[in-house]
């Protein structure tokens, strides 16, 4: 084994007249590293049962060059794929408690790498702390089968794909007839989780229930990026006179967590409306707080807004629909710093040093688009359109990319005047910036339709995908319902930001839950978050993210009273929901169910959920 040595060692020898041996070999010696090396056992699986985690010894044989086969556990080093599994001391594993997955166990010695699968299984019974049970909860549920006694299970809508930072996803049902005890149930092959409680907390005739942070940790960092989970709900007495048993829906968590800020506008507990934020980055916040409103608007109400692609400055709209005036928001000091000339609806490009707005309303001299400085506010150049007062440019969305912006070409102005909120036959149309700053001609992308409205352009985070609303007259082509003001009838469509592209219906988005009556729901201001994120373990898979208004059910809750148009019939709700661009390029549709977003206060109207990378923290 050692005859390569031979010949330095006599040198030594007889150079120094040594009388030291040969080191032995070891980790680093390459005579003595296997050339491969096989983990024992191969595919295993495992159960995490309660508060017991799961163990498993492992064994690394060692194939060597000539031939021989050692045990070589208490030489490699031990690790998982996926570290939140658990960890090893030497060649024992012990699993975590609170999550499943799936993983390869890894055993590394010198360059020669060996692996084998690791499939983590977690069950949980689980009552419910909050809910007053009896001490053995599953006992009843042995009882009979009986459907007359089936509850609903009515939110979150089937289908639907969430963040695993989500944290607060509520669980809507009715009880059905007599039922006092309830059991909710996770289910697929990672996860066989059980929750039992009671209508904890009642709604208009149903109960809501909310997974807390140890439930929570269990589906969803079990299931990042996997199969759906298989959600259902069982009732009964406490007696076990007869049990009954939902539909089931399937519920599915995303690989990454959504990352960026939320910036909104919401009206209702106060007549003035002011600006909301929400950080999906933070760990600990919860609820959306308030950054601006009317005390940094001379009193004014603050509504229609854009935020700087890095989240550190605010254009918004100031003084009600007909925009009194105009704010320019440093956004780490929440401060106002200066008021730039009047704009209804703006956009920024990709380095906040310029924005893009609109302004046609009556007396108004430009009704193209509109370019400002982003420091000062200060117009500095027109993109002409071609508009007019009869076909104003409206609703600019610039480009992640700073290549083009996407804007509405108003087809007619609403019968009340020019303005940039109400107008009717719209268009979506693209300018291309041809270098240096300077925009060619426009593009149309969906053109304007008689009885059909088409607004509310926005732009995903590749620049290759462009959501917009198209909402549908109910009798000729200028109908209130068909303005582009809160329309019942609006619904997202995406399309190719390129002529003659075929524009797809989110019909899953759009669609209405098992709560709602009807399928005008106003669907409406789609938005972006500003990263493309990987959907699945596997490379290569994409998903997006979209949020949008809407006044659907949130389940069992009502949508909010009011809102700040005089044409609503009751206020929005922000809602989300993942899109797959590559169904979109085969054009299909690429939406999931959409989820209510929970860090919203649902007694009030909520509106244009602005995205940035980061919350700026304030100074």
């Amino acid at each position: 084994m050692f005859a390569n040595r031979l010949v330095p060692l006599l040198l030594c020898l007889c150079a120094c007249a040594s009388t030291s041996s040969a080191p032995p070999p070891g980790d680093d010696d390459p005579i003595d590293t296997p050339v491969e090396i096989v983990v024992k056992p191969a595919d295993l699986e495992l159960l995490i049962d309660g508060a017991t985690a799961a163990t498993a010894t492992y064994t690394a044989l060692g194939r060597f060059a000539d031939g021989r086969i050692e045990d070589v556990s208490s030489r490699v080093q031990w690790l998982l794929t996926n570290a939140e599994l658990g960890g090893f001391a030497g060649s024992q594993f012990t699993s975590t408690v609170t999550r499943g997955g799936r993983s390869k166990v890894v055993a590394t010695l010198g360059a020669v790498s060996g692996e084998s699968a690791l499939t983590l299984r977690i069950r949980e019974r689980y009552p419910d702390p909050g809910a007053g049970l009896p001490a053995d909860p599953s006992g009843p549920f042995g009882g009979p089968a009986n459907p007359g006694r089936a509850p609903d299970l009515v939110y979150p809508n089937d289908g639907v794909l969430v963040p695993p930072n989500l944290r607060l996803l509520e669980i809507h049902f009715k009880p059905g007839a007599g039922n006092t005890l309830f059991e909710i149930s996770f289910h697929n092959d990672l996860s066989d989780i059980v929750v039992y409680t009671r209508c904890v907390v009642p709604l208009n005739g149903g109960c809501i229930y909310t997974p807390d942070a140890t439930v929570w940790t269990w589906i969803a960092e079990t299931n990042r990026g996997g199969d759906d989970l298989t959600v259902g709900v069982r009732a009964t007495d406490d007696a076990g006179s007869g049990v009954g048993a939902s539909a089931a829906i399937k519920l599915a968590f995303s690989v990454e967590n959504v990352k960026g800020g939320i910036y909104y506008w919401t009206a209702g507990k106060t007549a003035a409306t002011e600006i909301m934020r929400y950080d999906f980055g933070s760990v600990t916040q919860l609820a959306a707080e308030r950054f601006v409103g009317p005390d940094q608007a001379g009193g004014k109400c603050v509504g229609c807004h854009a935020l700087s692609r890095d989240g550190t400055k605010m254009v918004a709209a100031a003084g009600g629909w007909d925009v009194e005036d105009s704010l320019l928001v440093d956004v780490g000091r929440a401060r106002r710093v200066a008021t730039p000339a009047k704009s209804a609806f703006s956009s920024w490009n990709p380095t906040g040093s310029t924005y893009v707005g609109v302004f046609a309303y009556g007396g108004a001299a430009n009704y193209n688009l509109m370019l400002f400085d982003g420091a000062s506010g200060h117009l500095t150049g027109t993109i002409d359109v071609g508009a007019t007062a009869a076909q104003a440019a409206s609703h600019p969305d610039w480009s992640p990319d700073g290549t083009s912006i996407a804007f509405v070409r108003e087809g007619a102005p609403d019968i009340t005047g020019v303005n940039n909120q109400r107008f009717f036959q719209g268009a979506i149309q693209i300018v291309t910036d041809q270098g240096g700053g300077a925009f060619g001609a426009p593009e149309t992308i969906v053109p304007a339709a008689a009885g059909k409205n088409r607004y509310y352009p926005a732009f995903a985070p590749d620049s290759k995908l462009l959501a917009f609303n198209e909402s549908t007259c109910p009798t000729g082509s200028q109908h209130k319902d068909c303005n582009a003001d809160t329309d019942p009838s609006a619904k997202i469509f995406v399309v190719a930001p390129h002529a003659g592209a075929t524009p797809i219906a989110l019909a899953h988005a759009n669609a209405p839950g098992k709560t709602d009556t009807g399928t005008s729901l106003t669907n409406s201001w789609p938005k972006w978050a500003p990263f493309e994120f990987q959907r699945t373990e596997t490379a290569g898979t994409r998903l997006v993210w979209l949020t949008f208004s809407s006044s659907r059910n949130y389940g069992l809750r009502k949508p909010p009273p009011g809102g700040v148009s005089t044409e609503a019939t009751s206020g929005t709700l922000l809602w989300m929901v993942a899109i797959d661009p590559d169904r979109a390029a085969a054009g299909q549709d690429p939406s999931y169910a959409a989820f209510a977003l929970p860090f919203q206060d649902v007694a009030t109207s909520n509106h244009i959920a602005q995205w940035t990378e980061e919350v700026v923290v304030l100074q």
